[in-house]
């Protein structure tokens, strides 16, 4: 923890400067616009999701998880022929508070961690160059990997892959720079 409390405001100051670059990235630059599409019979397929009682949850379809369906004919088919996805129903009314808060946690939790590594790496004083280095790669790493298994696994498009490994790139030299700037001397 020693190791830590001189580095309390690039710790806060990285983390509240993602959270903010972030909600710009999202909410006013056009590159996440369609890392979703619409539905074409979005209100028969709304008033199904109503109809059939589906709870919030994750889905997946066809359901393959057990070893023993996987192996039959039926699943197979299903597989084959498709469609095959996965389905997120999220809790009602959607509020953006918790998930900003939530979201605000994880930066705070990826800047601590990269405090830790910048200062095990450089337990001292250091050149902005040599923090900048180590502090953007860390965030470079955090930002612009961590997503990739779960975007692969569950069908992202390769421009939304691309576009979020280029905001990872973003965030983890603003990061880098951060801590450059407010490194303990």
């Amino acid at each position: 923890m020693e190791l830590l409390i001189p580095l309390w405001l690039p710790i806060l100051l990285s983390a509240a400067a993602i959270w903010v670059i972030s909600l710009i990235v999202w909410m006013a630059l056009p590159h996440h616009k369609q890392d979703f599409i619409g539905l074409p019979d979005e209100d028969g397929f709304m008033d199904y999701i109503r109809r059939s009682g589906i709870k919030p949850g994750n889905y997946v379809f066809p359901d393959f998880r057990d070893r023993e369906a996987m192996k039959s004919e039926k699943m197979q088919k299903a597989l084959k022929e498709g469609p095959v996805g996965h389905l997120s129903v999220w809790q009602t009314p959607v509020t953006m508070g918790g998930k900003m808060v939530a979201t605000f946690i994880v930066y705070l939790v990826v800047s601590t961690l990269i405090a830790y590594l910048t200062r095990v790496a450089l337990p001292g004083p250091a050149e902005f160059a040599k923090v900048f280095q180590i502090a953007a790669t860390a965030g470079i790493l955090a930002y612009s990997f961590s997503f990739i298994p779960n975007a692969l696994w569950f069908g992202a498009y390769k421009r939304t892959i691309i576009g979020s490994f280029i905001d990872g790139i973003v965030y983890g030299l603003i990061t880098g720079a951060i801590f450059a700037w407010r490194w303990p001397h």
